[in-house]
């Protein structure tokens, strides 16, 4: 029986929709009788999803890593790390990255202890652009792996301009969502004003709700029937509120973290998030299976589902003036929005698949 080694190298916090893809892949193939091990970082409190993991029999090893700047334990910690494959000894290890350079590490000691393996990337950005001699270990780490899943074209498209190689084994993967694939949601009548919902992590360095602030504190749109409720946790939610009360955004609200997306959906008309990086984020998926348009700016994959002006409006990059000018756009065709949603739900059942999980295990069992 191959055994299957999942490295997650999230450490941004103790959860967050990264996890999905490789910890529901996981524990699929546990339940079919396979033997998994899993490698994460320790937390104060352990994520359900670990927790059922383990109880599920995976056997899960809980590693400690030091913030940036602790230079010389850093430099010895990794190897103590690496040492658990050494271990477990996988036939295959899937390693899943929050960002598209971090799994770098764990792929280099696959590749000298001649473990195969392979790694997921969950987002890229312009602001981790490495320099020579880190593109280089980057590249080989790349270059050694049986197969490099992206979840968005534009994430694999950035990485090749980054390392400055062909990547010819990558390969297009899909995360799950938490809705039914058929949903159907009714549409919300507020005949007196619009309702868009920003769904995201409240981290304004990614999710760029800051830039939305800007753009709502004009007069225009203050004169306008339209409110915004921002769905999500994070570490600048106490900043964001500040910072909603400092303009004196009165349109705006916190929902908090929602568990029930269709809760969402069932009362907001559009999915609006001014992402400064991506990868390509559930809540897009999810908002246009529940026939919302949405409204992006054009990094990594937001752009990648939808068809700009017919099932969603996208801004040309993550700045204000550019923001303000696609909800301008939409804000014109508001009247079409209910129609554009329609079109928008038929168009990302085109691009993904009713179970992605399905498909990435018969994705791992092909490389066992």
């Amino acid at each position: 029986m191959p055994k299957i080694a999942f490295i997650s190298t999230m450490n941004g916090g103790a959860w967050g929709g990264s996890e999905e893809l490789w910890s529901q892949t996981a524990s699929h193939l546990r339940a079919a009788g396979e033997t998994v091990g899993v490698n994460v970082l320790r937390w104060p409190e352990t994520p359900v999803p670990i927790k059922q993991l383990e109880t599920g029999g995976c056997a899960v090893e809980r590693r400690s890593e030091l913030g940036r700047g602790a230079k010389l334990r850093n430099a010895l910690r990794p190897q103590a790390n690496f040492a658990w494959l050494d271990r477990f000894q996988p036939d295959l290890a899937v390693i899943s990255q929050g960002a598209h350079i971090d799994g770098a590490p764990w792929m280099l000691a696959c590749k000298k202890r001649g473990v195969p393996y392979v790694s997921i990337a969950h987002s890229a950005g312009e602001q981790w652009w490495p320099d020579d001699g880190e593109a280089q270990s980057i590249a080989e780490a790349y270059e050694g792996a049986r197969a490099a899943y992206f979840v968005s074209n534009g994430n694999l498209d950035l990485t090749r301009r980054q390392l400055a190689i062909p990547l010819e084994h990558a390969r297009i993967v899909r995360n799950p969502f938490s809705i039914p694939y058929d949903i159907e949601v009714e549409w919300p009548e507020y005949a007196e004003e619009l309702r868009l919902a920003c769904v995201g992590r409240l981290a304004p360095s990614a999710k760029g709700q800051d830039l939305l602030f800007d753009v709502l504190r004009q007069q225009k749109w203050r004169n306008r029937p339209l409110r915004l409720t921002l769905y999500g946790s994070g570490p600048n939610e106490a900043t964001l509120r500040a910072m909603a009360r400092l303009y004196h955004l009165d349109a705006v609200t916190f929902g908090g973290f929602e568990t029930d997306i269709t809760a969402i959906w069932r009362s907001h008309h559009a999915l609006v998030l001014p992402s400064r990086f991506e990868g390509l984020p559930i809540t897009i998926v999810e908002a246009m299976l529940c026939a919302r348009i949405c409204i992006v700016t054009d990094v990594a994959g937001n752009r990648e589902l939808l068809e700009d002006g017919a099932s969603g409006f996208v801004a040309a990059g993550p700045s204000a003036s550019l923001l303000d000018a696609a909800l301008e756009r939409a804000w014109a065709q508001r009247k079409q929005w209910r129609a554009m949603g329609l079109k928008a739900a038929a168009q990302v059942r085109t691009h993904i698949p009713a179970d992605p999980v399905a498909v990435f295990v018969e994705e791992i069992r092909t490389l066992l």
